[in-house]
């Protein structure tokens, strides 16, 4: 006979309900934070970042078995975990270097661990319960992170970004002292599905950053795009039911193929063939509906089996299936871009969402015709309520931040370009992360603001890629700058390359980008192009980045030669980047043969090297051009990326050769 729970109190439901949220919203930013200080062990290989990612979140399970020892399974070691909780993270923005990076990964193990212990209370009620505070925390992070221009405040300086993660601690607290005294229920099995529902949800409908660039749209109005499916999903599973609904048979697999499908557009309706841009966006945002609605519906579901004994042993392997259900799908899909999977990495994602469906199916068939759910009216649905009007609020301080015309800017302090003369600046930004590690969006705008350059060329800009923090780095230096700009995609459409300008040059006609050949891989390269008007001269600049691997010259080669073919230009030209190709190689002869001198080597120190940014001994980071004169050459001494950037004066003119 399966164990009941007792009837749960409307109040302790709804103090579930939000403190489910408010974990979900820390875990969520957390694991956005696990990204950048996991790339930092990505610099000593593959295999030892594959071991630590997975180590550090299949860690939840002993997390959440410490927490328990000696313990009663409920509301003291949830309390005792939600403490552990918040002093790490808010240890985590107080650190930095190698404190910061190990506090950090242990704060993603913690939070994990704490989300599976809330979520096995909350299913004492049902769970649609837990799958409601899961779907509301997702959408209070991800207004969070619109609010905060997609830039988590754990990486932010100054006193403004403690108020978030102070708050969400202290009602963190307040409600787990609250439930202290709650007794161990029997749990609701399949909960460590939380674990690839928040990781699907991270990646995708609680990342504005994501939604922007996979749609083409505008920050600003990703953002509703966002939440708004998502907030609706959340108020459904909060609407009173009295028993699990009885559902016709092809239901199941009609759930299937939807999330399915739905995955399918928004990963595989970015490079969709001979779609018109109107169309794939269409496809790419209803798709995304259909997965913010969808998959919490499904989880739901899944959570309906039946109830077992709740036992220490049970919730930590539970917690340790979840970790690894957010960390997996992740690393996967990140390592495809170093070690290619021999199928597209959108595969990864597609697998998720189907796994989700798939198990809400076969909870359908196992559970019992009778299994009675508690109804969620009252002040579960009043908690739900509250989230939903913070998340709005949320929403609309988000939008208001991100608009186009919002926010200051560096444009007024900058040099205006004068008589044919141009500063530009050419940087590999490495997603945004620093060695440190950390992301500080700020420096990377006051470096490039304090250079005075007009002209700004930039490789491996982030968008939504959680390695880099889940920030639209596009976006932001758009804005901060107060320059017009132009971004391409290159391994996928939140990673790419980036030129910005002044106002003073004009709109920036003839936009081109070239898809290079991906030759021995490991990952798709592209360059973009853009025509600006220096007193009346046209002046072509480049953005490019080649193949990374040191022993793969010839796809370099090829590289260069399909850009040279696919934009030809007659006169004044820039072409900047990260060549991985260093003074001698052929990749340098092939472009001066084609015309183009190196601004290092002409006006400036040739024994002068960019990266790595610590302690540089190549140089790999070049600006090349062909009807200008370059004068003026540095290379900034700054670690914000782990190249260093290179800036120079450029002249077009008569003089110019």
């Amino acid at each position: 006979m399966t164990d009941v729970s007792p009837p749960v109190a409307a109040r302790t439901t709804a103090r579930l309900v939000v403190l489910l949220a408010v974990v979900t919203a820390l875990t969520a930013e957390l694991v956005r934070a696990s990204g950048p200080l996991l790339d930092r062990a990505f610099t000593t290989g593959v295999v030892l970042a594959g071991v630590t990612a997975v180590g550090t979140y299949a860690a939840a399970g002993a997390v959440l078995a410490l927490l328990c020892l000696r313990r009663e399974v409920a509301g003291r070691a949830l309390l005792t975990g939600v403490v552990a909780l918040v002093v790490v993270r808010l240890a985590v923005q107080a650190t930095g270097g190698s404190l910061r990076y190990a506090l950090g990964l242990l704060a993603v193990a913690v939070a994990i661990a704490v989300l599976v212990l809330a979520a096995a209370l909350a299913a004492r009620a049902s769970g649609r319960v837990v799958v409601a505070g899961v779907a509301g925390g997702l959408a209070l992070s991800a207004g969070i992170s619109l609010a905060w221009s997609t830039w988590d405040p754990v990486w932010r300086p100054g006193v403004a970004a403690w108020v978030v993660p102070v708050l969400l601690g202290a009602t963190a607290l307040l409600l787990a002292s609250g439930l202290r005294a709650l007794p161990a229920a029997p749990a609701v099995r399949g909960l460590w599905l939380v674990g690839p529902y928040v990781g699907l949800a991270v990646m995708t409908v609680a990342n504005p950053a994501f939604v922007s660039s996979q749609t083409g749209l505008p920050l600003w109005t990703a953002g509703p795009l966002v939440l708004v499916p998502t907030l609706l999903a959340t108020v459904l599973l909060t609407l009173p039911v009295s028993r699990t609904p009885r559902t016709p048979a092809w239901t199941d697999g009609a759930l299937v193929v939807v999330l399915g499908a739905a995955t399918v557009g928004v990963f595989f309706g970015a490079t969709w063939p001979d779609a018109p841009g109107a169309g794939r966006t269409v496809l790419v945002v209803l798709s995304l509906l259909l997965l913010a609605v969808g998959a919490p519906l499904a989880l739901a579901r899944a959570l309906t089996r039946p109830a077992h004994r709740q036992s220490v042993l049970r919730l930590a392997g539970a917690a340790a299936c979840a970790g690894l259900g957010v960390i997996v799908p992740l690393l996967v899909y990140q390592l495809d871009y170093d070690v290619p999977l021999g199928v597209p990495n959108t595969v990864v994602p597609v697998l998720v969402s189907l796994l989700v469906s798939l198990m809400a199916a076969r909870a359908r068939h196992r559970a019992r015709t009778d299994d009675v759910e508690v109804s969620t009216s009252g002040a579960p649905l009043r908690s739900q309520l509250a989230l939903v009007v913070t998340a709005s609020a949320l929403l609309v301080v988000g939008t208001a931040v991100v608009l186009p015309s919002s926010g200051s800017s560096t444009a007024d302090s900058r040099p205006a370009p004068s008589e044919g003369t141009i500063t530009l600046l050419d940087w590999n930004l490495h997603y945004g992360v620093s060695p440190d590690p950390g992301v500080d969006l700020d420096e990377i705008v006051d470096v490039v603001a304090s250079s005075g350059a007009q002209v700004v060329t930039l490789q491996e800009v982030s968008r939504g890629w959680v390695m880099g923090g889940g920030a639209d780095m596009a976006t932001y230096l758009e804005q901060r700058l107060g320059m017009r700009s132009v971004f391409v995609p290159a391994a996928d459409r939140q990673f790419g390359n980036m030129v910005l300008w002044d106002d003073a040059l004009g709109d920036g006609t003839d936009v081109a980008r070239t898809a290079l050949p991906y030759g021995a891989g490991p990952q798709r390269r592209s360059a973009v192009s853009v025509t600006l008007d220096l007193d009346g001269t046209p002046l072509r600049v480049t953005s490019l980045h080649l193949q990374h691997r040191a022993g793969n010259i010839d796809t370099r080669l090829d590289q260069i030669t399909a850009l040279l073919d696919a934009d030809p230009v007659s006169g004044a030209r820039v072409v900047a980047g990260d060549l991985n190709a260093e003074p001698g190689w052929p990749e340098v002869a092939l472009l001066e043969s084609a015309g183009l001198v190196s601004a290092v080597d002409s006006a400036g120190d040739p024994d002068v090297t960019t990266f790595p940014s610590d302690v540089p001994t190549e140089r790999i980071d070049w600006v090349f051009g062909d009807g200008v004169t370059f004068s003026d050459i540095e290379v900034l001494d700054t670690r914000q990326s782990d190249h260093r950037p290179v800036v120079t004066t450029v002249s077009v003119g008569a003089d110019s050769p």
